[in-house]
């Protein structure tokens, strides 16, 4: 696999979007959370009323490049990316 994601940005969303950082949450094994903060249950918590869309006004990350020769673009809830950079969910 070959990522080279070049630009991230926090912008308002214009509309709705799903979030891709809840993608790699759901995947994971959740019994290696044992030690989430309070903080970071609540913020699972409000993603989950709202689906894991990213709002439109919200502001989220934004990041573009490629992957494998490919453009990609991922947005994310803030708090979930915090998540999953914070417990190494995204080199599993």
């Amino acid at each position: 696999m070959s990522y080279n994601f070049s630009i991230t940005t926090k912008p308002k969303a214009r509309k709705d979007y799903h979030c891709c950082a809840w993608e790699w949450l759901a995947d994971c094994d959740w019994s290696e959370f044992d030690q989430l903060t309070f903080s970071e249950r609540k913020a699972i918590v409000r993603a989950k009323r709202n689906n894991f869309m990213i709002k439109r006004g919200d502001i989220y990350t934004k990041t573009t490049g490629k992957y494998e020769g490919e453009f990609v673009v991922f947005r994310a809830i803030p708090e979930l990316n915090a998540i999953c950079k914070k417990y190494d969910i995204y080199d599993n």
